[in-house]
């Protein structure tokens, strides 16, 4: 028997083993994996909002404080999500100098909700004893979760005729935190808090920026 036949002889025998229904099985299973991926890929793409009055916020002389609220939302978070970023301008075409500051009112984090002191007093209401400042809760969000929530401000003042401040936002979670159990837990978390609450964003902070010139 030639080694042509050998190898056609294992082929057929092979094959009679095989059935058509482990056949179909397969079929729908790289069927049902491909729909999985399309769906992931597909629902993962606008992760991220951010809502604000106006990227750029103006003053000029006589005019009252200015106050920008700014709204991060956070959809779908993940372990390599395409890193967030984006600048608000803040310009003084005034003749004197302005201040410009910012605090955080509340954060949502999948379920966990965090109210501020500031976060209280601007809905006139009075603080609670487990409330944390604006400060704290800023250092949380970049210090305690993989992902990070980085709010930053390029200077606390602006200058006279055409002075600029920029405040940035900033929403990222490294493909590797550099915390694998860290990052297990919150993947997980964020995943079944979707789960239980498709209409809700796995993140939701509230920012009040406000801006005064100062009056002489």
């Amino acid at each position: 028997m030639t080694e042509e036949k050998k190898k056609k002889n294992i082929f057929l025998k092979v094959l009679k083993k095989v059935k058509i229904s482990h056949l179909i099985f397969l079929s729908i299973l790289l069927a049902g994996n491909s729909y999985a991926w399309f769906v992931y890929i597909s629902t993962v793409s606008t992760e991220v909002d951010v809502h604000v009055r106006s990227w750029k916020i103006d003053i000029n002389d006589g005019d009252d404080a200015v106050v920008n609220y700014v709204d991060v939302v956070v959809d779908d978070a993940y372990p390599g999500m395409t890193t967030y970023t984006h600048d608000i301008e803040a310009n003084n075409y005034g003749e004197m100098e302005a201040s410009v500051n910012y605090v955080i009112l509340s954060a949502n984090i999948m379920g966990d909700e965090y109210i501020t002191t500031q976060g209280r007093e601007n809905m006139g209401a009075q603080p609670v004893a487990t409330d944390l400042t604006s400060a704290q809760l800023e250092n949380k969000l970049e210090n305690d979760y993989p992902f990070k929530i980085e709010l930053t401000l390029s200077s606390s003042t602006i200058a006279a005729e055409n002075g600029t401040a920029t405040y940035n936002v900033t929403v990222s979670w490294p493909y590797e935190s550099g915390d694998d159990a860290e990052d297990t837990y919150w993947g997980n978390r964020a995943y079944t808090f979707k789960q239980n609450n498709p209409d809700d964003p796995c993140i939701s902070i509230i920012i009040k920026i406000y801006i005064q010139q100062a009056t002489s």
